[in-house]
């Protein structure tokens, strides 16, 4: 490495470490702690419990400050060298622009190799161990808790409704479980029973009272034994609530083709989207590495407050940009690909564009 290279990254490194640890600060408070303090007040989790759950989630929060601390990192060094008069002086001596901003676009390049290798080394292994320390928690407070679960379809509008005042889930037994059906009528229809099996896609409830209404009237029975369609098994329940961000790379894969055999294709098209996305938004640091260099050296003098400000700003207009074309995505209206990768691409055009201005 030159010593140019050496100083350049001596002044953008440091705000970059900074960057990071004053988003995640922020992240932190704003979802971590908020998050494990539901679990411990709302949910009744041990605090042990939401202790670690909460340092399980911490690389996936940590991946998200990558973008905003690179172009933090990238404007305020280029800034300091603009606004000391050493941009001046190194381009006098016939250095260029381009060739400043190289070891810096190096960085964001790296950058985006580490958020991409975290987010599948790191992040699903941590997510699976927090989903199975909350499994095992709602099983063993399940005696004096309720346990609600709530399965939807691809619109994302609650089918059926399961609620019961314990569940074991060797044996897959429900004890005091009330079933709530939304699909077969304009009005919901209601089985209680004190003992329900998980067999397959169904559940077996034995002393059921049974209730319906037809035509304003409420119609009640009591059945020894009843078969309820749920339309997922427990292995595609616990799959169902896991997140799309929760699941890796080949997770997201496998229940894109699952749901394309099941006929649901507007949960293969969210599936597939996130996919494209978890590839293309890493890459996105080296854009911001590229933009934050040619805001930077367009700025005389930034404070780090200014810097932050502007780079939240930019961060702001990106995310806006992403969100709207995942939701078109998501949709099925254009490719998914095409959609993840549009915002990256517009960074690279814009960010270039501002460079080559500036180093004219």
């Amino acid at each position: 490495m030159r010593r140019l290279d050496r100083y350049v990254l001596t002044e953008m490194l440091p705000p970059f470490l900074f960057g990071i640890g004053a988003f995640l600060a922020v992240l932190v408070g704003v979802q971590l702690l908020y998050e494990m303090l539901r679990l411990i007040y709302q949910q009744g989790f041990p605090a042990w419990a939401a202790v670690r759950i909460f340092f399980l989630e911490l690389p996936a929060v940590i991946t998200l400050t990558f973008p905003m601390a690179t172009i933090f990192g990238s404007l305020m060094g280029m800034a300091r060298l603009s606004g000391d008069g050493e941009l001046v002086a190194m381009r006098a001596g016939g250095i260029s622009i381009m060739r400043i901003a190289r070891p810096i676009i190096v960085v964001g390049f790296v950058v985006s190799i580490a958020g991409l290798a975290i987010n599948e080394s790191v992040v699903p292994g941590a997510k699976d161990r927090a989903f199975e320390i909350a499994r095992e928690v709602h099983s063993t407070v399940a005696t004096d808790k309720d346990l609600a679960l709530e399965i939807r379809d691809d619109e994302d509008h609650v089918e059926r409704w399961v609620h019961a005042r314990a569940f074991d889930p060797d044996s897959l037994t429900l004890s005091g479980a009330t079933v709530v059906d939304f699909t077969l009528g304009p009005r919901a229809e209601l089985y209680e029973a004190e003992v329900a099996r998980w067999q397959g896609q169904y559940l077996i409830l034995e002393n059921v009272r049974y209730t319906k209404w037809i035509d304003g009237e409420q119609f009640t029975a009591d059945v020894p034994r009843m078969m309820v369609p749920i339309g997922r098994t427990p292995e595609e329940v616990e799959r169902v609530r896991k997140l799309p961000d929760d699941m890796s790379l080949a997770e997201l894969q496998e229940q894109a083709g699952l749901a394309d055999e099941q006929g649901r294709p507007a949960w293969a098209n969210r599936l597939r989207q996130h996919y494209a996305i978890r590839l293309a938004l890493p890459w996105a640091c080296v854009g911001f590495a590229v933009l934050g260099v040619a805001l930077g050296v367009q700025r005389q003098r930034s404070s780090r407050g200014i810097g932050m400000g502007l780079s939240l700003l930019v961060i702001f207009v990106y995310y806006v940009v992403l969100h709207t074309l995942t939701l078109v995505g998501e949709r099925g209206v254009a490719d998914p690909a095409l959609m993840a990768w549009t915002p990256n691409v517009l960074l690279y055009l814009v960010g270039a564009g501002l460079l080559l201005r500036a180093s004219q």
